[in-house]
């Protein structure tokens, strides 16, 4: 990958790895229509059993998705030595 993030998954219902005309599922209004890529299924429990789908989101909330794994990822990294100094986040 050349440090942009990859917008290529494969939609499985779809077949494409394009973007298509949907409904951002992370952070945009859900009555929005606009362009979105399939970020991978979704299973979640509720009063009423399990409810699955296919998710999506805008390229903006994808960024913000990634960059909050990528922060997370990084501070599960950090030497223990180093986990309990106080880090500053710009």
């Amino acid at each position: 990958m050349n440090g942009a993030i990859d917008f290529s998954l494969r939609d499985p219902d779809h077949g494409r790895d394009q973007p298509v005309n949907g409904r951002c599922w992370l952070g945009c209004d859900p009555e929005t229509l606009q362009p979105v890529v399939w970020i991978g299924p979704v299973s979640i429990g509720g009063p009423v059993g399990i409810a699955t789908a296919p998710a999506y989101a805008c390229p903006r909330c994808v960024r913000r998705l990634y960059a909050m794994a990528r922060a997370d990822e990084i501070e599960r990294d950090r030497p223990a030595h180093l986990a309990e100094q106080p880090h500053h986040h710009p």
